[in-house]
Formats: structure tokens, C-alpha cells, sequence
């Protein structure tokens, strides 16, 4: 795999506003390109904000002003961007995440929306993997949990696998969260993992996020919950890692040969049998399963 540098954003959406998010976004994007990065990755609803009660008045459906200036945005940076919005499509509701590059838009929907989401929002029913400046597949938040996802998309060639979150625990809960089972989903599948979690403003100031729009750098608010961004390698050790609440851009260098890779060698007998880079998806019965 080519190694390339890759940026997490955690960010505080601004309430009711999609096109200050829009903005926000923009510019974050403009720092990771400066700092040399092929993709920068925003987390779950970080176009719309988070509100699933409110989704017929805040979602957004492919085309529209926030979603086609971040994509423009992107073209002129010559970056290819990952973010998400509550989405409407006809007269269905999802919660959407979008990676585009070059051109070209994957749209993952949210597969399994939570109890509360499901009262909102419709599932989607593919696992798309953008072709990308490497290619990727995304699952949100509480769908970190299952394996199989991530599995379908390394079955599909997926070399990263993202995890956009949009969970108002605290940073510190964040981290003993995802160092239980997102270390797995890399190491499983022989895939590098990244995942970033939303900022949100408590109840009582949910309306002043607007007070940190603008340009970017490090924000600091003692009213900020959430957030979150780690990096993985393909046998699940932490690369970068950042869990305090502060809209921030977080970059990581991956690439290198993958564990399918030198297992292809291993098999063309171009390379000795190494129990420390197994490929244990390669290694699998498939037929058992």
C-alpha cells in the first residue's frame, strides 16, 4: 500500500446552520491539504449537527449549497474529504456519510441506526468502498461493534476503514471505548483504522456553537463534550491519538505493505513464512461461514 498522510477533524457543528458547517469544514480541509494530506475525515453529521428529532428540518439531500461547496472545496485543494449529514432523499431520512474524491461521491448509509435513530431515520443496505487516494470503507459510531461490517468491506479490498462518531461521552470514556474493539477491527482484517468523534455544545449553551465557527486551530470551551481521534495500523497498535475537547485536525502517516500483501507473497513463494505478519482474513474458512 502507498503511504499517504491522512487528517481526523473533531469539530462543534454550529446549530441550524449547515452553511457556517459548510465553512468550518472548508477551512479545516485547506489546513490538512497545506500540511500535505491526501484526505481529511470529519465525523458523523458534522455538516448538519447531530439531531435526530429534527431531521425534516435539518437534513440535507446530495446537491445541495453545504454539500456541493464542500465538494467544490475539495476539488480546488486537490484533497479528497470524508464527511457526513443527516440526509433526505425523496421523502426518506439517513444518516449519511460521504466520501468524495476526484469527482467521484461514495454515500454509505447508515446501516443501523440506533433505537432512537430508528424512530427518525431509514437503514441503508449497501457497504460501498470509495476508490479513493486509498481505498475505504465507513461505518458509524455504535456500528463499530460489528465485525461483519468491517469484514465486508475488507472482503471488498478496503485497506482503511473509517469510524465517524456523533457520541456526546466524554473524550476519556471515548478512549477505554475504542481501545477494546477498534484495535480488533484493524487487526482482523489487516486494515489501517481511523475514527473521529463529534464535538457538541451541553443542553444549556447548545446554541453558541456558533461563537467557535470561523477559522481554525485549537478552540477551547469548558461547554464542549465529545470528542476523539485515533489512528491504527493494520495489526491494531495505536499510531496517533488525541482525546481532549478542542476542535483540532489530527495527522498520521500510514501506508507500507499490508498483511495481505505479504501473504500473496508468501503463497507466490516470494517471501518466508512470518507468523507476525499474518493475514488472519486471508487465513479464514470461508466456506464455514
Amino acid at each position: 500500500m502507498k503511504g499517504i498522510r491522512i487528517a481526523l477533524a473533531q469539530i462543534c457543528p454550529v446549530p441550524r446552520d449547515a452553511s457556517a458547517n459548510a465553512e468550518k469544514i472548508k477551512a479545516y480541509m485547506k489546513d490538512a491539504a497545506d500540511g500535505g494530506a491526501a484526505l481529511a475525515v470529519f465525523p458523523e453529521c458534522s455538516l448538519t449537527g447531530y439531531a435526530p428529532d429534527r431531521a425534516a428540518e435539518l437534513a440535507l439531500s446530495i446537491g445541495d449549497g453545504p454539500v456541493s461547496d464542500v465538494e467544490s472545496a475539495a476539488e480546488k485543494l486537490g484533497i479528497a474529504v470524508c464527511f457526513g449529514f443527516m440526509e433526505k432523499l425523496g421523502d426518506k431520512f439517513y444518516i449519511s456519510q460521504e466520501l468524495y474524491c476526484g469527482g467521484e461521491r461514495t454515500i454509505y448509509r447508515k446501516t443501523h441506526p440506533g433505537s432512537r435513530e430508528a424512530l427518525y431515520f431509514e437503514a441503508g443496505n449497501e457497504f460501498p468502498v470509495s476508490r479513493g487516494p486509498v481505498d475505504c470503507g465507513m461505518q458509524l459510531c455504535w456500528e463499530s461493534h460489528i465485525p461483519e461490517i468491517s469484514a465486508e468491506y475488507r472482503k471488498q479490498g478496503a485497506q482503511l476503514l473509517l469510524f465517524p462518531y456523533a457520541s456526546g461521552i466524554s473524550g476519556e470514556r471515548c478512549k477505554e471505548n475504542w481501545q477494546v474493539h477498534l484495535p480488533a477491527r484493524a487487526s482482523d482484517n489487516g486494515c489501517f483504522a481511523a475514527a473521529c468523534n463529534l464535538l457538541t455544545k451541553a443542553p444549556e449553551n447548545a446554541d453558541n456553537c456558533s461563537s467557535l465557527a470561523g477559522s481554525t486551530g485549537s478552540k477551547t470551551s469548558e461547554d464542549l463534550r465529545g470528542g476523539g481521534l485515533a489512528v491504527w495500523d493494520p495489526k491494531g497498535r495505536l499510531i496517533a491519538q488525541y482525546f481532549g475537547t478542542e476542535e483540532m485536525l489530527l495527522t498520521a502517516e500510514i501506508g507500507g505493505e499490508l498483511p495481505r500483501e505479504r501473504f500473496l507473497k508468501e503463497q507466490q513463494g516470494l517471501a518466508e513464512h512470518d507468523m507476525h505478519t499474518l493475514s488472519y482474513f486471508d487465513l479464514k474458512r470461508g466456506e464455514l461461514f
